[in-house]
């Protein structure tokens, strides 16, 4: 059945319904209004609700059916408020005004014959504003923001800009100055690493060798930044929790689990580090979920931290710890083991880098 055109109706029908809508536009923006500042009051709500029933009735009546989801997604929402399964919040209000403002300009262009109706718009509105209905907490909040933006893309963050300003609060140069001052700041790290001197010179040796088998797919910028601070957090920790004589409590694991979200926060509201911040954050997950602080999967890990992780295993298991054995144990030892995980604790791709790797440093070592 084909959409009806306002030349299909009497001339008296098409007048009173625009006196309606003129009246009922301006009801629900005075119901919106009262609303703003008394947000609880459930008559208010009742009435809102009862205007835009009215006007999706009418419309039903006559068969305009193309604004029928918008309308139908909008008076969900307020049956979600009658009932008191949402609060009525200001951004909340925003939704209701913005939609009901777009539904009643919409009519009014359809019955002064200027229509030049988007389905596809309408329809995609409709679906997002009946999400909301179903959605609470975060969730909520955040599909409530989507909504206003793609109503009044005025309030949306201006995002090229932003990146762009952001991009340019370093130069390349600038960049490889932060980079050498992460490298001082890990040499100091090593100072009170368990592992000792030389820590740092290992990881990268290792973890850049990795990646160019790799194809240089991290960028090496990103993924520096990441092996010169994702052990920053432990240098917070007491010397004596890190160097005590015997395996580190539940007590003790609490401290050491937090280096990694304590250096993801202080870098990841710099732009340009939001990929090393992530590898920092991720380096301790695990492919199979055994890891922390989130329990991610193999999926839901970035590349770098499933490198890093390889490396910084690597290196927890070739060198000693006070309460471990003075003895070193041996590099063979140790690759064993990695493999031995390969595709539960570690991304079997890199494990195969991870061996390209060390046999390639242990040929440059033994021509030295």
């Amino acid at each position: 059945m084909s959409t009806p055109q306002v030349t299909d109706f009497d001339p008296d029908i098409i007048s009173d319904l625009k006196d309606e809508l003129v009246e009922k536009r301006q009801s629900c923006n005075d119901h919106l209004l009262t609303l703003e500042n008394d947000p609880e009051n459930s008559n208010t709500v009742n009435l809102l609700f009862r205007d835009v029933h009215t006007v999706k009735g009418d419309l039903g009546i006559m068969g305009i059916s193309q604004y029928l989801p918008l309308l139908q997604s909008i008076e969900d929402l307020m049956d979600n408020l009658r009932k008191g399964q949402k609060t009525f919040t200001p951004a909340l209000g925003d939704v209701l005004l913005l939609s009901l403002d777009l539904a009643f300009s919409e009519l009014e262009q359809f019955l002064n014959e200027e229509d030049d109706f988007n389905s596809e718009f309408y329809n995609k509105l409709a679906t997002m504003i009946s999400k909301l209905s179903k959605l609470d907490g975060n969730d909520a909040n955040q599909q409530t923001v989507a909504i206003v933006q793609t109503l009044a893309p005025e309030t949306a963050p201006a995002k090229d800009e932003d990146e762009r300003q952001s991009k340019d609060y370093f130069t390349e140069e600038e960049i490889n100055e932060e980079v050498a001052f992460f490298l001082q700041i890990s040499l100091l790290v090593d100072q009170r690493s368990p592992y000792g001197p030389g820590r740092t010179e290992r990881l990268f040796e290792l973890a850049m060798t990795m990646n160019q088998l790799a194809g240089n797919p991290i960028k090496s910028s990103q993924l520096q930044a990441a092996l010169y601070l994702h052990d920053l957090g432990m240098a917070f920790i007491p010397k004596g929790m890190m160097n005590k004589p015997s395996a580190l409590t539940q007590h003790d694991w609490k401290w050491v689990e937090k280096h990694v979200t304590t250096i993801h926060q202080l870098i990841s509201p710099f732009e340009i580090w939001t990929e090393a911040a992530e590898i920092i954050l991720h380096h301790h997950e695990r492919i199979d979920g055994s890891g922390y602080p989130s329990g991610l999967t193999e999926t839901h890990i970035c590349e770098g931290a499933k490198l890093l992780a390889i490396v910084d295993s690597f290196e927890a298991i070739t060198q000693t710890r006070a309460y471990q054995d003075s003895q070193q144990r041996p590099m063979i030892r140790a690759i064993m083991e990695i493999n031995q995980h390969s595709g539960t604790l570690y991304c079997a791709k890199w494990v195969g880098h991870f061996n390209q790797a060390v046999k390639r440093l242990h040929i440059k070592k033994a021509k030295k």
